[in-house]
């Protein structure tokens, strides 16, 4: 998959959240939801911020969004590594997955921006272990991610998988053929938005219920239903 490389971080907010999406609602609810219906908690990473490492690891102490990623993170990387069908091999891979992916974000220093570079690894991380790992979204009551859900758009021959992460102010994280992009959320007056820069190419998404426009990188703005994935 081709990564995305920005994250349109538009606004910090010094406050964070520990809400989600329950397993029971639809998903046009879970889309519906923004930010905002984060509820307030400690902004704390999952590791010893006493012992953190590199500019990446100090930035994910001091941003609270990111803290709650982080936190969210290892949520769905415990579930994922308890899954019924974990076979010791399998396991043994998801383990060395995340160490790569420590690695890539903690490389984030050499980034044009740290924040930007260190945001779009949540995201794609967390889309990527919900959607990898069924055991993953076992329990989504107790964590701030919802997905992946479809987005069934006009005028496409292909899929689009979409991926919330609840946090403040929030984040979407788009995969389609063999790209990925990460987006910002953005205040808006009813429903939710993101926005972000791809290889030079503005992306939107706005999401309403179970309705949703989506303008991917170089394309025209497309109609979409939001629907749950098998």
């Amino acid at each position: 998959m081709r990564s995305a490389v920005i994250f349109a971080m538009l606004t910090i907010v010094a406050a964070c959240g520990d809400g989600g999406a329950s397993a029971s609602q639809s998903a046009a609810e879970a889309a519906a939801m923004g930010a905002g219906a984060a509820s307030p908690s400690p902004a704390k990473p999952d590791f010893d911020c006493a012992k953190a490492e590199g500019e990446a690891q100090e930035l994910i102490c001091k941003t609270p969004e990111l803290a709650q990623m982080d936190v969210e993170l290892g949520r769905l990387y415990a579930l994922a590594a308890k899954g019924d069908f974990m076979s010791p091999d399998r396991l043994n891979e998801l383990k060395a997955m995340q160490r790569g992916w420590i690695k890539g974000r903690d490389d984030c220093w050499k980034a044009d921006d740290t924040m930007q570079c260190v945001a779009t690894a949540y995201a794609q991380r967390i889309h990527e272990l919900r959607q990898g790992y069924a055991n993953a979204r076992s329990d989504d009551a107790a964590g701030i991610s919802t997905g992946p859900l479809a987005l069934a758009c006009e005028g496409t021959d292909f899929g689009v998988a979409l991926t919330l992460v609840q946090s403040d102010p929030g984040a979407a994280y788009l995969q389609w053929n063999a790209n990925g992009i990460a987006l910002a959320h953005v205040a808006t007056g009813s429903g939710a938005k993101y926005a972000g820069i791809w290889s030079g190419e503005k992306a939107e998404l706005f999401t309403k219920g179970d309705e949703a426009l989506l303008t991917l990188p170089g394309e025209v703005e497309r109609k979409c239903r939001i629907e749950e994935i098998g």
